[in-house]
Parts: C-alpha cells; structure tokens; sequence
C-alpha cells in the first residue's frame, strides 16, 4: 500500500508512548515496506487508575466506527470487546503488544495494539523497548502479507527484526543482542526439542510450551539468521523480496528449501541443529557473513 498505518491513541494518555512505538513501526516500515491497511492502538493507565469514561467513549468510538462488522455483529458488542479486550487490561494495569489480524473485515486489516506501553521504558535502554516492540509487531504485519509460517519463523523473524534493523541504523550491536538470544536459546537443555516442534505453538504439547519463548522467538532468531546465512546472497533483503514472496506461491516447506538450497525443512532442521552445536565464538562469527 501508499498510505502507512493510522494510529490512535487513548485521550489523556501520553503520547510519547505513541511517538515511541510509532519510531519503531516506522523503521520496520521503511524497511519491509507498506502493508495494511493497517491501525495502530496505544492506551494505558498510570498505575491502574481508572480511566476517564469520556476518554473510553471516545476510544470506543473510533475502534468500532473504524471496522466494518461481519455478519451478526452489533455495535454494542464491539464496544464489550473493546472494553474486555483492551480497556479493562489497561486498568489491570497489565500489559501487552501484539497483532490482531482481522479476516473478517473489508478489507482485511492489521491491528496492532499497545497497552501500557510506559511500563516497557526504562532510561537506561539504548533503544527503547516499545520501540524495540514497535519493530517486532511491524514485522509481522509485514509476514502476515504472505502466505501462512510456522510459530518460530514468524516470532523468530519478528525478533531478527528488532536486532538487525536497530544495528544498521547504529543503534545496536548485533553481535550483542543476538548472544543474549543464544544464551535464552540454550535453555531448552533436553537436545530431542528443537524448532521443528515450534512449528504451530497452537498444536504443541505442554512441555513444549513451557519452552515457548525460547524456541520461538531466541532459537527461531538463529534459525531466520541461519536461513540468511545458508541462502545463496546472504542478504537479509533477499528475506524480503525473495523468500516471502515465494511462500505465498510455493507455500513455506518448499519456500524456505529452495531459499537454502537444501532438499527439505528435515535437511534444514538438521543442519541448523549441527550449526547449534558449534562453539560459541563460531555461532556468533556466523552473523559476520549477513549483508543488507
């Protein structure tokens, strides 16, 4: 698409939580492109404290008067789902980032929504953190343009994305924050798990699960780096405007074959369990070899 996402943010809430995230969606964008239509959703509450109910109304508002509704569908239960969904947890005083991908729409569109989001930032952090999640919920937009990946590529990618991007603009070093993914990586000490069992998180058993974030997102950013690695540019950009568009012709299984060089995601599951048996020093050196 030309147009890039709409944001929204809650009346009352500091916007630099949304100049924040916007940062970061904004560097995912410039770099994996215009994919939407896509809406941005910022609210919080400081310390839980009850939110204005002109303020609630108002957010109410401009979700459910921005979305068609599928068949059966009142305004008054979109207006719940806003209140459960993203109201009631701000004033939990929880939070979350994520994407919620809408089918059901017309068109189909890309939510992305951020709660709480001061409760992320911290002085000390070099980029900060719902900047760093900015990027990762962008990335996935960004894949779910495509046709559908497995659990550990997509949240693989999206971490990929938050420490490749931020380190060509100099902001972070690469070598550092993919180390600190390694280590959670190295985790999981039972060797019979692996990624192939983070394929769909959705169908994965129970000690799997526990293991979530560490196969998915840090085993799953050496395995996208891995792919990189094996492809036959080593580009991150050949990620781009290679592999996913092949996924959407060819589906993921023959995609990510043909973008190693390899006969099947059974060659590429071993080769990347050999390449995690390496000393560390020769994992990290692999990172030496991407290009842009």
């Amino acid at each position: 698409m030309e147009a890039g996402p709409v944001y929204h943010l809650l009346e009352g809430y500091d916007p630099i939580s949304l100049d924040r995230v916007r940062a970061g969606i904004e560097t995912a964008r410039s770099y994996w492109g215009s994919y939407g239509p896509t809406h941005v959703w910022i609210l919080g509450s400081d310390n839980g404290a009850e939110i204005d109910p002109s303020a609630k109304q108002a957010f109410v508002a401009d979700y459910c008067g921005s979305r068609t509704f599928p068949n059966g569908m009142r305004a008054e239960d979109c207006a719940r789902y806003v209140e459960s969904r993203f109201l009631d947890v701000a004033e939990r005083d929880e939070s979350e980032a994520y994407l919620s991908y809408l089918q059901e729409t017309d068109p189909p569109r890309a939510d992305l929504v951020f709660i709480n989001v001061h409760k992320w930032f911290f002085e000390a952090d070099r980029v900060p953190d719902p900047t760093l999640r900015g990027i990762h919920e962008y990335t996935h937009v960004f894949q779910s343009s495509f046709g559908p990946t497995p659990t550990w590529m997509m949240e693989g990618g999206a971490v990929f994305a938050e420490a490749w991007l931020p380190a060509q603009h100099g902001w972070r070093d690469l070598h550092g924050v993919m180390e600190r993914c390694m280590e959670s990586a190295c985790r999981v000490a039972d060797p019979a798990m692996s990624i192939a069992d983070m394929e769909r998180v959705d169908s994965a058993p129970g000690k799997i699960i526990k293991y979530y974030r560490e196969l998915a997102y840090d085993r799953g950013a050496w395995a996208v780096a891995f792919m990189i690695h094996e492809s036959p540019t080593r580009r991150v950009s050949a990620l781009r405007d290679e592999f996913y568009p092949s996924v959407t012709e060819l589906g993921w299984e023959v995609a990510l074959a043909k973008f190693v060089g390899m006969q099947d995601k059974h060659e590429f599951y071993g080769a990347f369990g050999s390449f995690m048996g390496l000393p560390m020093e020769e994992r990290l050196g692999m990172l030496d070899g991407l290009r842009d």
